[in-house]
């Protein structure tokens, strides 16, 4: 039997078509999909036919009619139930809407360099920013341009070199240079293996460290807390241009200090010091003052050295820093 009515209105049905010739009861010779009587539906011009009286399926893929079907008779034949694979979208034709939000994981996302982090440039396009170097930091490079890696200003004071010591005489510290007119030089928690110990400053160049008997000249200023008077050490014509008094190796005595070389490392007037210096002597109590001293000669200073004058075992710390003038 057969009904009058519409073709299927339903979306990804698999369909064939044909037209009879008034003759042939298999038109349509070989179905695309294997399938059976019940898992097609078919219409003759739109009139759906009956499954099991107007057409049957046999071996999967030929449909017989029982009528062959009539000459110019459109033949529509849709699949039932059948698994298809949807189409592949053309690219660039999947909307951010076509998304759901939080499902594009690091796994789905193009690989990068490592180290590398994600930005934005001007145009709002995602760029790469490369690692940089070890000891860099991320900063802005202005509006419009994406943020790059570059060398940490450090603030007013650059580290030139520091030297946490134990048991031993003299400590160096190279690298200084002309990049700075003004180094930082700072002794801190410093004791010795032995009592009445004083410590010596010396200035060198590549040659190494300077230390004739005539080489520097110094002032240094000692007050002390068990006496209301003053004494000044002084020389104009010695091996070292610092030095502190009697400083003691009892539990909790030691020395410090913070003094300024106020010369670039090519600058052409002697190379001078000034600062100040504390120490906890071997009498326990606590002496110091302003320290001047200088190198009798123009050098080309890249070191400073700094050591115990009767070659006791010391420990502590001697740190320079470069102190910034731009």
């Amino acid at each position: 039997m057969a009904y009058i009515g519409r073709p299927l209105q339903v979306s990804n049905l698999a369909v064939m078509s044909a037209v009879g010739d008034g003759s042939d009861t298999t038109p349509i010779a070989t179905l695309d999909y294997a399938t059976t009587t019940n898992g097609i539906a078919v219409y003759l011009d739109g009139v759906r036919q009956l499954a099991g009286t107007d057409f049957n399926v046999t071996n999967q893929t030929t449909l017989t009619f029982t009528t062959a079907p009539a000459n110019g008779v459109g033949i529509d034949v849709y699949f039932l139930g059948l698994e298809l694979s949807l189409p592949t979208p053309a690219d660039n034709t999947v909307s951010t809407a076509k998304i759901v939000d939080n499902a594009v994981t690091l796994a789905k996302m193009a690989g990068g360099t490592d180290g590398q982090i994600i930005t934005y440039d001007a145009s709002g396009d995602p760029v790469a920013v490369g690692p940089g170097t070890d000891g860099q930091v991320l900063t802005s490079t202005g509006a419009g341009s994406p943020p790059a890696f570059e060398d940490a200003g450090g603030g007013a004071w650059n580290i030139i070199g520091t030297n946490a010591f134990s048991s031993t005489t003299s400590v160096t510290i190279t690298g200084l240079d002309s990049t700075y007119d003004t180094y930082a030089l700072v002794g801190s928690d410093i004791k010795t293996a032995t009592d009445d110990s004083n410590l010596g400053i010396r200035l060198g160049d590549s040659s190494g460290i300077d230390s004739g008997v005539a080489d520097y000249a110094y002032h240094v200023g000692v007050g002390n807390s068990g006496s209301s008077s003053y004494v000044g050490s002084v020389d104009a014509d010695t091996d070292y241009m610092f030095r502190n008094l009697s400083m003691g190796n009892a539990t909790g005595e030691g020395a410090g200090f913070m003094l300024y070389l106020h010369r670039p490392g090519d600058g052409s007037i002697f190379p001078v010091i000034s600062g100040t210096h504390v120490t906890v002597k071997a009498d326990g109590t606590v002496a110091g003052g302003a320290v001047a001293g200088q190198r009798l000669s123009v050098i080309t200073v890249d070191r400073v050295n700094l050591y115990e004058r009767s070659s006791a075992n010391m420990s502590g710390r001697f740190t320079i820093y470069g102190i910034a003038h731009a």
